[in-house]
Order: structure tokens, then C-alpha cells, then sequence
């Protein structure tokens, strides 16, 4: 359609072709006549096509003036024509580039034609917005709209940004393509007119309108307006919602209030809107039911501003209607609730009294009985201070000026008050500051507390005579509250319990210090007081500041409140240390001997028992070692009994300190000691050594020099050993095998050890020879040398080596690993020697890293549970590598599974530091010990090692066959390399290989050998 503005367009467009001379265009000649024709209305018609189709910007936008019609087709210049042109003209080449601009919209635009002309559309002077005030992006553009669509644009409304401290201009745009007779684009012309008084207004209209909305949505109130010269209505939405109804559902007009109107209420607003409209006042208002639309009455007020012509005729109404419903159901509540308050003033038990000026203008019942008064009338209108004590009087007319000063209320106080016979009545008061008859008053509220002061006196008596009574036993009273905290103590708590009252107070009994309970003990005394039940004689042992010990016995009952509410305990203490002392000299006499303070015979046989039954019940081991001092008869004949006495007394002390807390040292009488050992190896020879290692110990300790009468004296012990836990024994037995042992000890010569089962004593004697053999072979190091067991691939070719040490005594020969290493273990021997091997294997590993045919070999070191637990180890390791230049890439270390049994977190970080340094870790033995697969993923392994006990039958027995495949499946779901150790046969080998597994060691490849010997291996190999 040719719209106005369209036309305008295509006679810029044709205009603008004339004016740039476009080579090979020609504008189609019945257009170019009716531009013609056109030329001298054209701008006239725009702008009041404008005005009519934006009547809302009439009074922003000035109409512009038209230019001069061109003069046929030899008139003026088109370009002359788009200069002088009211409106702005932008002219555009088919790649956005400007070609031409009017000076008007070099004005709009706020840049000169020179800074427009050849800019494109991307070019950042262009400062376009959306209408919403946010920047325009490119696409956006008009140009680039309608070169993108390749339609036109019509009457878009855009922004141009304002200069510095500006606004924006706002802009009708229009834009069209000018095409050769081909249909290429040839031009795009944009006409700008600017509308920016009009875009202001509609943002104002806008605003007005949101503010407007935001305040009749913050009313609860429904707006109305009625011209009453029209008898056009409108009402709000809320108005409609009010009664039900949708917008607009029934006619908007007068007559819809009359027929919503209650029939009852109908006659009254007649009146009041007749009266209103024929009078001459601005401002009307009147009440009435209308209609809701599922047919109840909403009740409704109404108030309505009266607008009047210059003649004073009413012709316009405006107003808002409320919905009373919720404030009418208010005022029924309040009126409701004030009515139930005073039916709770008149007859609540506390005493209500109001005085304004001085006089007493209120008082209920209870007031005018708790004041001597027989009727209301008494009271009324007489002075409030009357009623005041003089003691008191000062106090009151302070707090009465305060109250009335702040309009606040003052505390409840005690008072005496007197009442009109004169007699002084106890009071708590408390006054409010109130409003009465709409002048200020005070309300005072009266509580009579004559019987309870009664009663505090009477407690007040009773607690002093009960604390008299107390303060003279030696007895002492407690309290706690509800949570178990002490509150009060009387008596002397301190010299019963060591801690003062002061202490106790705040603190429940098992926060302060027992030394007789276990938290077992004080968990069993929580269960019964949170089960609110009495107790009696809780024994309580605690140290007073000096150390003495102190003993008490409790005794407590919950305490209950009116309600039935617990509230806590009350009870006695009792100082009971004087017949613990008693107890225990008692208990010493009978059980410990009187000389050493050892154990007695009669305690020894009971906790011998004790220990007996524990070993046989559990599987464990002890030992019982019958020690008898040589020739202590020649020396109470020779100094006398008291200095014997005395070396019984250090031999007693001198035994205590060899042992552990946990063993016994009993005295059996004369110079005759027994000690008991327990917690032993479970193993009968392990056992036999511990006990063998402890009774050195004793002879060692018993043979160092005494001091008796100024002089030192030797004397030295023969014991008896015998073991017991394999078996119930006899505790009698156990002391005749222990004091038969004793006598071949004294046979043998005296200041000896010997054990009741020779068979045990030769094993012993051979292991303690085997331990002084070893220490003397680590002393020098000329005994121990390290074996090479060669490590190979599936292709049989040397990868690696596994060092192992012998031992080659000079008068047992070799000795083998599985007779010395157990030992080495168990005396901690097994420590100098893991540094030997250590320091032998990484000076071999640094020489085969300096030759081309055995750098590659890895050495394997194996590695004890008890090395790894030291706290050096790995800074041991490190140094060792550093001293020795060995690659700690090649190097490997072999744990067995037993460090998987203790301490299992430390023995991983270990492994880390090392693995951070290059050094691997292999598992030996693996399935055979305490593999665990919880810490089996966490350990950084690179390599497990099936057991040769697996793998000797893995061709013979299915089940460890199955073992072998879990194993290699393990190790290959962890990352890990598998190596079969124990590899004999090549069948073996092949059934190994089938199964995943490529690494071996054994005899069939080769067995241990000397450095010599190994490196002639691998040469023969390369």
C-alpha cells in the first residue's frame, strides 16, 4: 500500500538516483512522473500522514515545512532537492558504505556529511539505541535490516545517542531499496524524522501510568469514575474482583449500582447521591450492601470527589469503593476480645486498680477485698496515695512521675500497701501507663503475697536450723537443678572431697576429677539420675591440691515441683576416708607383705590363677620365674637380720624395675621371690626366650654391688623358669616345677637360670648361642654375603635380580635364612642386618648401572615389617642410595604381607615418600599372610609375587591353579606386573604364560649365586 510516507520514500529514492548519476541506471519512467507531480506536495503530505498516524507526538513534533516542487524534468537539481529537504536522508550503497546525506540528518545524526559519507555499517561512529534506551546491535541497523531481508523498513521508531551530557534524539525511520532493471540493489535510501518530543511524552505517559498502577495495586480499594453529562462509567479491576465478577461482564453504567444495591439499603443512597449532586459540596460518602455474584452482600463504603462546571452543576464523579467485610469483622473481634478482657479484669485474682490526676477512678473485685473495702464505692475517687506506706511513700511518687514521663510500664516490686482499716498488707505492684476516658491514667496491678512471705520465713527458719544441725556433723548437704549442676553445698565439703564448694558449683559430679571411676562407672551413674531414681553410698575417690586422697559417700533423691516437673537432686555427702585407710591397712596386711610391700603368697596364688585362666582361655603364654638369693643365710649370720632385711628390701625394688607394669613380683617369704610374666609369644619357644631374656635381665640387676652398713656386698640369685598356658596347670604345680628348676639352678653352681623342661632349656641355650653368633657375624660383616637369584621375562632374558643374604659361620657353616632371619626378627638384629643388605645391594646396583650390558637390571631388596615401622627408614634408604650412586629406579623393595597387620596408614605414607624418589615396591608371598584388599589398592605396589607354595602345584592342583589366575587377574585389574616365584618346570612356565603372568624366578631359570657367577649369566646372555 502507498502510504504517505512510502511515497516520500520512493521520491528520496528516485531523487537520490538522479542526484549520484549511477552509471547504466535508469529509473522507470512512470515513477519518475509521478514524482513529477508529486514534488510540491509530497513533504506536506508526509507530515500529516504523520500526524495522523502519531497523533500522540502532535504537540512534541513541529510540522515541517514542504521543500520547492521540482520544475518538471529540467528544473532544479535532485541533489538540490534532498538538501533542502525538511526531513533527514541518508543514502546507502549495496555494501552499506554512505553515499550521500542531507544536512538534516547530519543534524539528527550528530555528525557531519564529511565524517558520514563512505562510513559502512560496522563503522563505530554510528550510535543507534532501541527504543527501550539499550544499544542497537548491528544486524539491527536500517540499513542492514533491509539489506539483509532485502524488504523495506517502515516507521521504525530508533534512538540516536546523546552527546556528552545529552539525551537521545528519537527518530521515525524509513528505509527502501532502489534496484537496477536487473533487480540488483543499487541503493538503500533512509529518511529520518525526528519525533524525540513525542518518544519523551510516551516515556513520561509510560511512567505515569506504571506509577499509577503500582498505587492503585498497594490500595485495597476499587476506583470508579462516572461522567455525568455522558453517563459513561468505568470501573477498575479491583471493583469487578470485589463482587466476583469478570472484567466487564455486566454494562458499565449508572443503573449497574442500583441493581447490585441492597433493596434495604437502596432508599438511603438515593438520598445521599441526590443531596450530593443538587448541592454544592465536593466530597460525598455513604455506606450500603451490593450484590456479590454468588449472592451474598458485600458491605461497601463509598467516597466520591464531585467535579462542577463554572455554574456549580455537578458533571463528573470519581471515587473508590472499600470492601468493609474484613474491617467489620475486625471490629467484631475487637469488641469481642475487649469484652473478654474485662470479664478477665473483673474476675481474675489479681487486683486491678486505675488512678488518673491522684484518684482512684477503677478497681475490680479483688482489688477492693485485697484493699479492706466493701464495695467498689469505697474505693472510688479516693487519693491512690492513701493506700501507700509510709515507708514506701517516697518510692511510689517517684515511680508514678516516671511512668507517666515515659508512657511505659515499671517492674513488679514488693510493697506494703494499706488497706482502709489501716492494716500493712505485702504487695507485689506493677504499674502501666494507660489511656482512660482519653486522658492519661495508670493502671496498677496488685498481688498479695502475705502467705507467701509467711512461708519464706517459716523456710528461712527451717533451712537455719538445718544448716546448724549440719555445720555440726560431719555431714554435708547438696543441691543440684535440673541439668545436674550444683548449686548449693553446705558443711565442709572440702575436707570430705578435697574440692571446695566454690569449685563444685556450676559443674555437674563427673566433671570434677575421680580417681576410682571409669567412664563405665560414671555412664552407669547417669543412667540412674537421667532416669530421676535415688542413690545411695556413690563412692567417690578424689585428690585434694596437697595430693591426699580423699574419700566420700553420696546420697541423693530428685526433687519434684509442684507439677510433678523434675528439678533437679538434693542429697548428703558423708567423709568416709578414715574407713577406706582402715580398709585398705587391712587389705595390705593380708595381701602384701610387710617388709618389700610385695605381693604375699596368698595374693600371688590369686592372681596366678587369674593369669592361668586368662593364658589357657585365650591360647596365650606365661611364664613363672622362682628366684632364691645364694647364701643369704651366711649373711643375716655374719651382719645381722636388719641389714638383711635391708637387701631384701633393694632385691624387692631391683625386681619391680626389670619387669612390666603388668607383671607380678611377689615376695613368698625369707629370700625367696617369684615373678610372673604374661602377654607372651603364643609360640613355646618365643615364649622361652622372652622369659629367658627377662631372667638375664634380673641376674644382670641382682648382681650389681648393694650398699649394707657403709660397705658394698654382692649377692647373686639363682632362678627357676617354667611356662605355663598350653594346658590348665595347677598353680601349686607351677611354683613345684618353677622351685625344682631353682634347685638345678643352685646344682649347677648358683647365679644361673635354668628352666623346669630341659628339652626347653637346650632350645634355648642354642638360640641364645645362635643370637651371640649372629651379633659377632654383624659385628665384622666377613660372615654375611648376598646371593643373586636371577629375575627373567617370557623371552628367558635377565631383567632383574633378587638379593638375598647368607650367612657362612665360621663353625656352623652356612647357615640358612629361614634359621637366622625368625631370630634376627624377634632380637631386633634383624635391623643392622637390613642395612647391611641394603648398603651390599645398591654399591652392586651402582656398578651395574655404569656397564651398558646390566644397566637395565633391576635389584630386588627385601624389605621386614619391623625395618619399615623405624622412624629413619626412609631417610635411611635415600641416604644409602646417595652414598652409594645407585639408580633408585632400578632399585625395589620386597615387603611381605606381614606390614599389612599394624600401623598400615604409616607404613603407606613411608612408601610414598620413597616412591616419589623412583624407588618400586613389590609384594612378596602374596595370599599367604594378611592381604587385605582395602589397603592392597591404597599401597603404591608395582608388582605382586605369587608364592612358590602355589606355584609348585599349579599343574597338579586345581586350587592352586585357581589361586595363581586370581592372583595374575588381580595384579593386571590393579596395573600391577606379576612374577611367579618358585618357577621349576617349563611346563610351569608355559601354563604361567597362558595366563597372563610374564615375569619368573626360580630354579628353572636359575638359582641363587654369587655376584661372580650372576654377571657370567647375564654376559652369556647379551
Amino acid at each position: 500500500m502507498l502510504t504517505p510516507a512510502r511515497v516520500l520514500s520512493l521520491v528520496v529514492a528516485a531523487l537520490s538516483s538522479a542526484a549520484l548519476g549511477l552509471a547504466g541506471f535508469l529509473f522507470p519512467l512512470p515513477l519518475l512522473v509521478l514524482a513529477a507531480w508529486l514534488a510540491s506536495v509530497t513533504v506536506l503530505a508526509l507530515i500529516i500522514a504523520l500526524a495522523l498516524a502519531h497523533r500522540r507526538i502532535i504537540a512534541a513534533a513541529k510540522p515541517a515545512q514542504p521543500v520547492q516542487p521540482v520544475q518538471g524534468t529540467g528544473g532544479l537539481p535532485a541533489t538540490l532537492l534532498l538538501e533542502d529537504l525538511p526531513i533527514g536522508v541518508v543514502v546507502h550503497g549495496p555494501d552499506s558504505a554512505v553515499l550521500s546525506v542531507n544536512p538534516k540528518a547530519s543534524g539528527m545524526l550528530g555528525l557531519s556529511a564529511d565524517q558520514l559519507k563512505g562510513k559502512l555499517a560496522s563503522d563505530p561512529c554510528w550510535r543507534f539505541c532501541r527504543i527501550d534506551g539499550s544499544p542497537m546491535p548491528e544486524q539491527e541497523y536500517p540499513v542492514n535490516q533491509v539489506l539483509d531481508s532485502g524488504q523495506a523498513l517502515h516507521d521504525e521508531v530508533i534512538g540516536v545517542g546523546p552527546a556528552q551530557g545529552g539525551r537521545a534524539r528519537w527518530l521515525l525511520c524509513n528505509a527502501d531499496l532502489v534496484r537496477d532493471q536487473s533487480g540488483q540493489i543499487r541503493q538503500v535510501v533512509v529518511t529520518l524524522v525526528e519525533v524525540t518530543g513525542w518518544q519523551q511524552a510516551q516515556q513520561a505517559q509510560q511512567s505515569a501510568q506504571e506509577r499509577l498502577e503500582l498505587i492503585l495495586r498497594g490500595i485495597d480499594e476499587a476506583p470508579w469514575d462516572w461522567d455525568l453529562l455522558t453517563g459513561e462509567v468505568y470501573l477498575a479491576p479491583r471493583w469487578w474482583h470485589m463482587l466476583g465478577y469478570d472484567i466487564d461482564e455486566l454494562p458499565a453504567a449508572a443503573t449497574l449500582w442500583a441493581s447490585l444495591c441492597h433493596p434495604d439499603d437502596a432508599a438511603d443512597v438515593d438520598t445521599s447521591l441526590t443531596a450530593a449532586l443538587a448541592g454544592d459540596a465536593l466530597v460525598c460518602h455513604w455506606e450500603c450492601r451490593l450484590r456479590h455474584k454468588q449472592g451474598h452482600y458485600v458491605p461497601v463504603l463509598t467516597r466520591a470527589h464531585i467535579s462542577r462546571d463554572a455554574q456549580g452543576k455537578a458533571v463528573r464523579m470519581s471515587g473508590v469503593n472499600a470492601d468493609l467485610t474484613e474491617r467489620r469483622r475486625t471490629q467484631a473481634q475487637l469488641q469481642e476480645s475487649e469484652e473478654r478482657y474485662r470479664a478477665l479484669v473483673e474476675w481474675s485474682p489479681v487486683g486491678n486498680a486505675v488512678h488518673q490526676n491522684g484518684d482512684i477512678v477503677y478497681v475490680n473485685p479483688a482489688a477492693v477485698r485485697m484493699l479492706g473495702a466493701y464495695s467498689t464505692q469505697q474505693l472510688l475517687g479516693t487519693p491512690i496515695m492513701d493506700r501507700a506506706h509510709p515507708d514506701f511513700w517516697q518510692p511510689v511518687v517517684e515511680r508514678i512521675g516516671r511512668v507517666l514521663a515515659t508512657q511505659d510500664s515499671m517492674p513488679w516490686r514488693e510493697e506494703k500497701l494499706l488497706r482502709l482499716d489501716g492494716v500493712a498488707v505485702d504487695m507485689e505492684v506493677q504499674g502501666t501507663w494507660i489511656t482512660h476516658q482519653g486522658a492519661p491514667a495508670i493502671q496498677v496491678s496488685l498481688v498479695d503475697i502475705t502467705r507467701r512471705k509467711q512461708t519464706e520465713n517459716t523456710l528461712r527458719e527451717s533451712e537455719a536450723r538445718f544448716r546448724a544441725l549440719t555445720e555440726l556433723s560431719s555431714d554435708w548437704y547438696w543441691e543440684q537443678d535440673a541439668e545436674f549442676r550444683f548449686i548449693a553445698l553446705s558443711g565442709d565439703v572440702a575436707a570430705s572431697t578435697g574440692i571446695s564448694a566454690e569449685q563444685h558449683v556450676g559443674k555437674r559430679r563427673w566433671e570434677l576429677p575421680a580417681l576410682n571411676l571409669s567412664e563405665s562407672d560414671w555412664q552407669r551413674h547417669r543412667t540412674i539420675v537421667q532416669a530421676h531414681q535415688p542413690f545411695r553410698d556413690f563412692e567417690i575417690r578424689r585428690p585434694d591440691t596437697g595430693g591426699r586422697m580423699h574419700w566420700a559417700s553420696v546420697s541423693g533423691v530428685p526433687k519434684f515441683d509442684s507439677n510433678g516437673v523434675f528439678c533437679g537432686y538434693r542429697g548428703i555427702g558423708r567423709d568416709i576416708t578414715p574407713q577406706k585407710q582402715a580398709a585398705d591397712e587391712i587389705h595390705r596386711l593380708a595381701f602384701y607383705d610387710a617388709l618389700t610391700g610385695l605381693p604375699n603368697r596368698r595374693l600371688l596364688i590369686e592372681q596366678l590363677k587369674k593369669a592361668v585362666q586368662i593364658n589357657v582361655r585365650h591360647g596365650l603364654r606365661g611364664a613363672l620365674l622362682f628366684i632364691d638369693l645364694d647364701n643369704f643365710k651366711t649373711l643375716n649370720d655374719t651382719l645381722g637380720h636388719d641389714v638383711g632385711d635391708v637387701l631384701l628390701q633393694q632385691v624387692a625394688k631391683r625386681l619391680v624395675e626389670c619387669v612390666r607394669e603388668a607383671d607380678t613380683v611377689a615376695r613368698l617369704g625369707g629370700d625367696e621371690f617369684v615373678v610372673v610374666l604374661e602377654d607372651l609369644d603364643v609360640d613355646a619357644l618365643e615364649a622361652a626366650s622372652e622369659a629367658d631374656a627377662v631372667g638375664h635381665k634380673i641376674l644382670d640387676a641382682l648382681n650389681a654391688p648393694y650398699q649394707l652398713a657403709g660397705r658394698d656386698h654382692r649377692s647373686s640369685p639363682s632362678i627357676g623358669v617354667t611356662l605355663f598356658g598350653a594346658q590348665d596347670h595347677g598353680v601349686d604345680e607351677l611354683l613345684k616345677q618353677a622351685d625344682l628348676a631353682m634347685y638345678q639352678a643352685k646344682a649347677a653352681g648358683r647365679n644361673t637360670l635354668r628352666f623346669f623342661d630341659t628339652g626347653m632349656q637346650s632350645e634355648v641355650d642354642g638360640r641364645v648361642a645362635l643370637e651371640s653368633d649372629l651379633r659377632d657375624g654383624l659385628h665384622g660383616g666377613e660372615e654375611l654375603t648376598l646371593r643373586y637369584q636371577p629375575v627373567v621375562g617370557v623371552d628367558g632374558k635377565v631383567i632383574g635380580a633378587e638379593a638375598l643374604v647368607r650367612w657362612l659361620q665360621p663353625r656352623r657353616g652356612l647357615v640358612m635364612p629361614d634359621d637366622f632371619i625368625p631370630l634376627a626378627e624377634s632380637t631386633g638384629l634383624i635391623l643392622p642386618l637390613g642395612r647391611w643388605v641394603m648398603q651390599e645391594a645398591c654399591e652392586q646396583l651402582a656398578v651395574w648401572a655404569y656397564r651398558s650390558e646390566t644397566a637395565h637390571l633391576t635389584m630386588a631388596v627385601n624389605v621386614s615389617a619391623r625395618e619399615l615401622r623405624e622412624p629413619g627408614f626412609v631417610q635411611q634408604v635415600l641416604q644409602t642410595l646417595k652414598r652409594t650412586g645407585a639408580p633408585p629406579h632400578r632399585l625395589r623393595l620386597e615387603l611381605t604381607e606381614s606390614v599389612l597387620a599394624h600401623r598400615v596408614e604409616d607404613t603407606i605414607a613411608k612408601m610414598h615418600a620413597l616412591k616419589r624418589h623412583g624407588i618400586g615396591f613389590s609384594l612378596d608371598d602374596f595370599g599367604t599372610g594378611y592381604s587385605s584388599l582395602s589397603y592392597l589398592k591404597l599401597l603404591p605396589l608395582d608388582l605382586l609375587k605369587i608364592d612358590r607354595s602355589f606355584v609348585r602345584d599349579v599343574l597338579t592342583d586345581s586350587n592352586d591353579a585357581a589361586i595363581a589366575r586370581t592372583i595374575v587377574a588381580l595384579g593386571q585389574s590393579l596395573g600391577l606386573s606379576v612374577v611367579a616365584e618358585g618357577v621349576e618346570t617349563e611346563a610351569q612356565c608355559d601354563f604361567l604364560a597362558a595366563n597372563g603372568c610374564f615375569i619368573y624366578q626360580g630354579y628353572f631359570y636359575g638359582a641363587p649365586m654369587s655376584i661372580s657367577e650372576f654377571d657370567a649369566f647375564v654376559m652369556r646372555q647379551a
